[in-house]
């Protein structure tokens, strides 16, 4: 007997899965060593989930629906790129996709969603999350979810090494930033087509994704 999909669902917002998320902080190590003040992390949340986050997991989503209705995945992986400017990002997402995916295939190596996932050179990780939520049985609204939540998690957690501070404050960051989009997670989770995948730039932190892939006064990869 398979597991639930709600199961799997709080599996894949596990801190501790072995993808690779714990080397990666949204972005938010980028925007700290670029100068911005710490106390604006919630500021910096906010915009984040109504920017990148949700290009992300409107992607997602259409690559849920791609496996699903048996269309090929790169119409969706190329609709996410042009909608992530920052090279930096994108190989930070694929970083991420790759690890994932690993993953995937250890668990549903049968699955044609994983398998069309892994047809590409480098999937970034919406890609493999969508195939991910075909192959273990996810509904859209869960899997936008579960996409917002770890990427705002992923930041505060980074938050939290880099500016230590009381945990119970970044559940606090968390929550908020994840209730500021939830008005737009019924519209997210119809999404079939690549085109309807958000368009949302964050060019500040594009460019300081950009100046953080140059240095080596990092502690995160992205």
């Amino acid at each position: 007997m398979h597991p639930a999909a709600p199961t799997i669902a709080l599996l894949l917002a596990d801190a501790r899965l072995p993808a690779g998320g714990h080397a990666h902080s949204s972005g938010l190590e980028p925007a700290l060593l670029s100068g911005m003040d710490p106390a604006d992390a919630a500021a910096f949340l906010h915009a984040r989930a109504r920017t990148t986050t949700l290009v992300d997991a409107g992607t997602a989503v259409v690559a849920r629906h791609a496996a699903h209705a048996g269309l090929p995945s790169a119409p969706v992986e190329r609709a996410w790129a042009a909608r992530t400017p920052s090279r930096a990002m994108r190989e930070a997402a694929c970083d991420l996709g790759r690890g994932l995916l690993r993953l995937a295939r250890r668990l549903w190596p049968d699955s044609p969603a994983i398998a069309a996932a892994a047809s590409s050179a480098a999937p970034p990780r919406p890609l493999v999350l969508g195939a991910v939520a075909a192959a273990a049985g996810l509904d859209a609204e869960t899997l936008v979810r579960l996409a917002v939540y770890d990427d705002v998690a992923c930041a505060v957690a980074a938050l939290l090494k880099l500016e230590p501070g009381d945990p119970a404050d970044g559940v606090a960051l968390v929550l908020s930033a994840c209730g500021a989009v939830e008005e737009r997670i019924p519209g997210l989770a119809a999404l079939t087509s690549p085109d309807q995948i958000p368009a949302a730039g964050a060019p500040q932190a594009e460019a300081w994704a950009e100046s953080h892939a140059l240095t080596n006064r990092r502690l995160f990869r992205a």
